[in-house]
């Protein structure tokens, strides 16, 4: 492959820098350790653009420490990010803009994390067809621990300049992987590259790809999204095989650590769970603990004592449902969409009861719709109430979407609309 010599005329070039700065505003992340927001440094945009252009060329530029936050994960635990700054972030989007295509070419066809024109349902779609369709049931579930923050700097810069030979490049490189993380404290970065930084997720892949690469030579098949990998076989002695080539390579050459207790074999009659989904043969889920995931944020949107207007509940809920169903719409069956959407309903008319208060209100809306009858049973406050015959006419599924509410199965696309891609 081509080797590149000359870049970093092009990462400080003016128009390129101001590029970068309307993608990382774009992206609205939140500011460094020197408390400058998007917004802020867009004030006096050309001209920090055309002084930070000079530094880079002169080669002056030092990026600053990485604010470290914790950001809560779905099993309890925390994840740790590294937010730099916004000069920091522009710089690191100009290089990723100029570095992106050089090494795209070069990546394994079965990577799917951090690249542009693929996701994680192309992911699921290889993994689907490797297992059902090319009949190797059996799956290497691996688990990386920490991956991002126990990336080699020096097999990282390496790695890099096995396609690119510009020092200017590679010291730019090296001075983020060094740049360092503030918490209460100055910390240096012996290791890793922060989950936070926008050239963190290429670099990752231009690490593991070294990995991609050795199973592909193999004849191994793998399917890997950023640090999720799946690696397939047609009998459980060759499952366990690869395991090892696998921890071998990872371990040994790329100085990463594999978490034992959570790799393990499986097959696709048993489940194979990748990405938030499990695989079965012939079908492909939502994990349910990401059902439960998604209950507990719904739940949170729609607690009954609340004095929101119901638009404005509608609208928030809203943002959850599409996100929630967009991601999964892949799923083979679509009774999944319909029955959260029906407690989801449930849920807004417990409110909607809640806010009336009283029978009276109840009564007044039954004459409008016309409607005879006791309403003995019912009590406002009651979430037995909000299942009733009675209540379900009164604000029927076509209320709720003429307000707004957004429906999940309007998302649903299954596997079997969608080609399966070529291993």
């Amino acid at each position: 492959m081509r080797k590149y010599y000359s870049l970093i005329d092009k990462v400080y070039l003016e128009a390129n820098l101001v590029k970068a700065y309307h993608k990382v505003r774009k992206n609205n992340g939140a500011p460094g350790i020197d408390g400058v927001t998007v917004q802020e440094y867009g004030e006096n945009l050309l001209e920090r653009i055309k002084k930070l252009s000079e530094k880079l060329r002169k080669g002056e530029y030092r990026p600053s420490p990485v604010k470290r936050v914790e950001i809560p994960k779905g099993n309890g635990k925390t994840r740790m990010l590294g937010i730099p700054t916004v000069e920091d972030r522009i710089v690191q989007q100009s290089l990723k803009e100029i570095m992106e295509p050089i090494f795209e070419e070069g990546f394994h066809p079965s990577s799917y994390g951090y690249r542009k024109g693929r996701n994680p349902h192309q992911a699921v779609e290889k993994a689907y067809a490797f297992a059902c369709k090319y009949k190797m049931k059996y799956v290497v579930q691996l688990d990386l621990s920490q991956c991002f923050d126990t990336l080699d700097h020096e097999k990282m810069i390496d790695a890099v300049a096995e396609r690119i030979s510009d020092g200017k490049i590679l010291r730019l490189i090296r001075s983020f992987l060094k740049s360092g993380v503030i918490t209460d404290q100055y910390q240096p970065s012996e290791m890793g590259s922060p989950q936070g930084g926008v050239i963190s997720p290429l670099l990752s892949n231009i690490y593991l790809n070294k990995f991609d690469q050795k199973m592909m030579a193999r004849g191994i098949r793998i399917v890997r999204y950023a640090d999720d990998i799946l690696i397939f076989a047609k009998s459980y002695k060759s499952a366990e095989k690869y395991l090892r080539i696998a921890i071998r390579i990872l371990e040994k050459e790329l100085k990463l650590k594999v978490n034992k207790e959570k790799t393990r074999i499986t097959t696709i009659d048993d489940g194979i769970e990748f990405l938030g989904f499990t695989i079965q043969k012939g079908k492909i889920r939502i994990q349910e603990k990401k059902i439960k995931r998604f209950k507990a944020k719904a739940k949170t949107l729609t607690r009954r004592n609340q004095c929101t207007p119901i638009g404005e509940i509608i609208k928030r809920l809203n943002q959850l449902l599409r996100g929630f169903s967009n991601y999964y719409k892949i799923i083979d069956w679509v009774g999944v969409f319909r029955d959260l959407m029906g407690w989801i309903r449930r849920r807004l008319r417990a409110i909607i009861l809640r806010q009336w208060k009283t029978t009276k209100k109840l009564r007044r809306v039954m004459r409008q719709k016309g409607y005879r009858g006791e309403i003995s049973g019912i009590r406002m406050n009651k979430w037995r109430s909000s299942r009733s015959r009675l209540v379900s006419r009164l604000l029927p599924n076509k209320y709720f979407q003429k307000i707004g509410l957004y429906d999940m199965k309007l998302s649903h696309v299954p596997l079997s609309e969608n080609p399966i891609l070529n291993p």
